[in-house]
């Protein structure tokens, strides 16, 4: 039916409404969404209003009005629906994920198609395949009737290879050398040597090219070349899309030395403060990151009096003459602010107070940055907090008031587990252990632990208050009984029993240092094999095979690191001393050192630098330790690639009978596992061991020092820290016991 456009120009009275064309979908639908209703007038200015109305449903590919007589004739051509849904040829992007972000676009498996969306889809698609690197990315869509107006939507994804950068070119520099240039770069060939899956910087991308420019432009700002530009970064592509090619071009433009360094505003700094924060000397080439570090200093030294807000703006003087340039620095300190109130977020399992001891910023005090700062290293460094935040907000209508918001990512550091498995070095394994690092949400540890397997047979409870008082001192009970079966762990032919308990204290001195102090009682039994060496028989006829210790630990702690588990940055250093108080029937001492380092080489790459030190001196009839107290190195928490405790001195029995003196090392690139870089818990280091231990104290030989290097992973599973390490020995002298793969439960850190 056709109408022609005059014949709407005169109103009339609906008195029915035909609707033709409807096959899966309701004439109510299309009735409830029609600006018309029988009995009332229609005109023109309706019809386009009406034809509209139904277009925005979505529903219809085409819609027309006629009129009968009196009746408002309503023609549509319905769209059809999705009956099926594939997607083919797709590795990078799983499948589950592509069929969220279509359903999301209404994009699905009965609702209707979309022929707008559909395309807009397969534009983002090829977009993200790009930013992967896959620039010949094809994306093809075809659409297959099926009966009842169904349609069978296939989308064919062709991912093509990844596009390799193949050559950067820098043009212009004169001052460096091309290849002091390229090394400031992320982007560039592969070398001959990287491993595929660690290096990506042969990989293009616009985000990885803009912080190349940045950092090109950041290298010649450091070196006094302030008008330093890059005019031109153009990117070339091979036609069949698989080779990219690079090329800057820089103006350099010439080098400034520092002139004059003037500081206005009156900050209220000392000569003293000012000097130590401005990093920018009279006569010293000109540096931007010293220029931002003296205003971070600046700012520091202000916020840590109270002034929250403190901004410092730098302006130059140049003198082309001289090519030097002058820093005015205007400090504008702002009011004085002080925190009204902080506010905890995030604690689901942990009380409040547990988290606000900890803080040394307080509440109703003067705003310090240093203070937040420290407040949210302590904070990191408890064992049940993932990650901690603290934000800083100003109050609404005052300038001199902010309240800040600590938001708290906890991790469950509470285990209960009954379990069994297999050790190397142990055989098979039972445990029951109760593991509370956060008891009951109080911060407080309590220890249960049951092990029994063929070398050992432990028994023993822990509890230590962190705060047994309000300024920090903790205070700790253990009990415990062991048995250990050295000759089922193959180093020597005795057993030995052992029970006892203890209290320990730990006393603060500065924010990071603390004391260590415990003693207890402890009664040992030793147990002879079938046929021990001659030195532990020696040990038994003149030492006795019972023994009535009283040990006492005292230690120093110096730790700066950002956070126990997987630290980045800081260090951490223990001195120990060990010994027998008088009344104990073997009288020895042990002094030991352990430390480590973590400078952070990205955000997620950390060097670490490990090492230990023990030694020992012994009284009364002992010319050296007791056999089964010795140092023992070799093995995963060790010199990783030699078998558990097998380095250094042998007896007649070719068992080795550990040393007085031990001394191991650790220098290791701590990164995350490639594939898996948003897993937490879940670290990859690349490594190198040194160590031995020595009969005597005086016995140290650099060149009886094993070595190893390898690859190791730690994970945070749900049954404890699971260490894996695999490690090839570099100077193994014959004798060594090797053992490339070693693994253990219940890492250290």
């Amino acid at each position: 039916m056709a109408v022609s456009q005059a014949a709407w120009a005169a109103a009339f009275v609906v008195r029915d409404i035909e609707v033709n064309g409807l096959e899966r979908i309701a004439a109510g639908t299309v009735l409830n969404y029609l600006p018309a209703q029988v009995g009332e007038q229609f005109n023109d200015a309706q019809s386009a209003e009406a034809i509209r109305s139904l277009f925005q449903t979505g529903l219809f590919e085409d819609v027309q009005l006629g009129r009968r007589g009196d009746v408002l004739v309503v023609t549509v051509v319905e769209r059809p629906a999705i009956g099926e849904l594939t997607i083919k040829g797709n590795r990078k992007i799983p499948t589950d994920k592509l069929m969220q972000v279509l359903k999301l676009r209404n994009i699905s498996k009965g609702d209707t198609l979309d022929k707008a969306a559909l395309a807009t889809i397969q534009r983002e698609l090829a977009e993200q395949y790009q930013g992967m690197g896959h620039y010949g990315v094809d994306i093809n869509t075809t659409i297959e009737a099926l009966p009842r107006n169904r349609v069978a939507v296939n989308i064919n994804i062709n991912e093509g290879n990844v596009a390799r950068i193949q050559k950067v070119k820098i043009i212009g520099n004169k001052a460096f050398p091309e290849s002091v240039l390229l090394k400031q770069l992320e982007s560039g060939p592969r070398g001959a040597f990287s491993i595929p899956f660690l290096s990506d910087s042969d990989k293009y991308s616009k985000e990885k090219l803009m912080a190349d420019l940045d950092a090109l432009n950041s290298f010649y700002r450091d070196r006094g070349y302030i008008n330093f530009e890059i005019t031109s970064a153009d990117v070339s592509m091979s036609p069949d899309k698989k080779n990219i090619f690079l090329n800057v071009s820089v103006n350099e433009g010439a080098q400034y030395r520092i002139g004059e360094v003037s500081v206005a505003g009156n900050p209220g700094l000392s000569k003293e403060q000012l000097a130590k924060s401005v990093k920018l000397r009279k006569g010293e080439v000109f540096s931007q990151k010293a220029l931002e570090e003296t205003r971070k200093n600046l700012s520091n030294q202000l916020g840590a009096q109270g002034y929250a807000f403190t901004k410092v703006a730098a302006t130059p003087d140049f003198d082309e003459t001289n090519k030097q340039v002058g820093i005015l620095l205007s400090v504008d300190q702002g009011k004085r602010t002080y925190v009204r109130r902080i506010d905890i977020r995030g604690n689901n399992r942990t009380k409040d107070e547990v988290y606000r001891r900890e803080l040394r910023q307080v509440e109703s005090s003067w705003f310090s940055k240093e203070q937040v700062e420290r407040s949210k290293t302590r904070l990191q460094r408890l064992p049940y907090v993932e990650e901690a935040k603290i934000e800083v907000e100003p109050v609404a209508g005052t300038e001199d008031q902010v309240d800040l918001i600590v938001t708290i990512s906890e991790r469950s550091s509470n285990q209960f587990r009954v379990g069994a498995g297999y050790s190397q070095s142990q055989g098979v394994l039972f445990n029951v252990n109760l593991n509370q690092d956060n008891f009951m949400g109080t911060g407080k540890k309590l220890d249960l632990n049951v092990d029994n397997s063929k070398v050992n047979k432990n028994y023993s409870v822990g509890y230590t208050d962190p705060y047994h008082t309000p300024d920090g001192i903790s205070r700790g009970f253990s009990g415990y009984y062991k048995e250990y079966d050295a000759e089922a762990e193959d180093i020597a032919s005795y057993a030995s029993n052992r029970y006892g308990g203890s209290v320990n204290y730990t006393v603060p001195i500065s924010e990071h240092d603390s004391v260590y102090a415990s003693i207890g009682a402890e009664k040992r039994e030793i147990v002879l094999g079938t046929e021990p060496a001659q030195r532990i028989k020696d040990f038994v006829a003149t030492n006795g095979d019972e023994y009535n210790q009283i040990p006492v630990t005292v230690s120093y702690v110096h730790d700066t690191r950002n956070r126990t588990v997987f630290p980045s940055e800081g260090q951490r250093h223990r001195v120990s001393l060990q010994a027998a108080a008088p009344g104990s029937d073997l009288q020895y001492q042990k002094l030991s050192y352990d430390g480590a380092a973590y400078k952070p080489l990205t955000d997620n790459v950390t060097f670490a630098v490990k090492g230990k030190v023990g030694t020992s001196n012994t009284g009364g009839d002992l010319d050296n330790l007791p056999f089964f107290d010795k140092y023992y190195a070799g093995g995963i928490n060790s010199v990783r690639g030699f078998d558990q405790s097998t380095l250094g001195p042998r007896d007649e029995k070719d068992d080795p009978t550990g040393g007085d003196l031990m001394v191991t090392a650790t220098a290791e690139v701590q990164f995350p596992v490639p594939l898996a870089e948003d897993v937490k818990g879940l670290k990859m280091s690349a490594f190198v061991d040194g160590g031995n231990v020595f009969n005597d104290s005086g016995d140290f030989e650099s060149g009886e020092l094993r070595y190893s290097a390898g690859v190791g992973a730690v994970w945070l599973s749900p049954i404890g820290p699971l260490e894996v390490s695999y490690a090839k020995p570099l100077n193994a002298e014959e004798g060594d016991k090797e053992q490339k793969v070693q693994f253990s439960i219940g890492a250290s850190f």
